[in-house]
Order: C-alpha cells, then structure tokens, then sequence
C-alpha cells in the first residue's frame, strides 16, 4: 500500500502537470486566434485596396 505522503506528492505532481499542459494549450491557442486574426485582417485591407483599384480604373 503506498503511504500518505507519497499518494499526495504524486497527486500533486499530476496536478501541476495538467496545470502547466493548460496553460501552454491556452497559449498556443491565443496566439494561433492573434494569427489568424491578423491574417483575415490584412485579407480584407488587400480585398478592399483591390476593389478600389477596380472601381477606380472601369469607366462607367
């Protein structure tokens, strides 16, 4: 049987090891949504610099 000390130790060790997983998850996870964030950003800026262009050069 293991002892008190040593079930308590190993709990918390598991404990801080999810803790630390968690925590690295959330930030890759932050990261990866400023990302792809930026990427959709900059996307509409070039959409929208593209259509201007386009309206700019057809004449009506």
């Amino acid at each position: 049987m293991k002892s008190k000390s040593t079930s308590s130790k190993e709990n918390f060790s598991k404990s801080i090891l999810y803790a630390s997983i968690g925590f690295l998850v959330g930030l890759v996870s932050y990261f990866l949504i400023k990302i792809i964030g930026i990427i959709i950003a900059v996307c509409l800026v070039i959409g929208v610099a593209a259509s201007l262009q386009r309206n700019k050069h057809t004449k009506y």
